[in-house]
């Protein structure tokens, strides 16, 4: 039931932001400017971690942290792919 109600604030969040007439399209595009360069950041952070960490010969550790970097950025690329909340 949490689901759900999650999914309904969801889908009105996404129809305020595309449909909104408050916000201005430059600060939607400046917004997603930054959220993109703070989640690249944080992937080339956490790839870099992972390169440390093989040559360390920390291979578990490696491999652990890499694939955390990968689901992130598999997440980004699902969120800029979709064009509304249905489609996450």
């Amino acid at each position: 039931m949490v689901d759900m109600q999650l999914r309904e604030k969801l889908k009105k969040v996404s129809e305020a932001a595309k449909h909104g007439d408050r916000l201005p399209e430059r600060s939607k595009n400046a917004g997603l400017v930054v959220f993109l360069l703070l989640i690249g950041i944080g992937i080339i952070v956490l790839s870099a971690l992972a390169i440390g960490l093989a040559l360390a010969e920390h291979a578990l550790s490696a491999a652990v942290i890499f694939s955390i970097a990968a689901l992130l950025a598999f997440s980004v690329f699902k969120v800029m792919r979709a064009d509304d909340v249905g489609q996450l």
